[in-house]
């Protein structure tokens, strides 16, 4: 029981990481800061979609730093 336990615990936390990953990239790629939406990206991973929509909504920053 503890090792599936353990087992789910590192697929969430991989899942997450990734979801993080690919929202920061994304943002970097707008302009955004890389380490805030990492963060969002990888805390709200059970709603991935959801901070990409909000990156593709908000408009490019213009000299923005990465």
């Amino acid at each position: 029981m503890f090792s599936w336990i353990v087992f789910i615990a590192i697929l969430g936390l991989a899942v997450a990481f990734l979801c993080g990953r690919f929202t920061a990239n994304y943002a970097a790629e707008r302009g955004r800061s890389k380490r805030a939406w990492f963060l969002v990206g990888s805390l709200l991973f059970l709603f991935f979609p959801i901070p990409w929509m909000v990156l593709g909504v908000l408009p490019k920053k213009q000299g923005g730093k990465t």
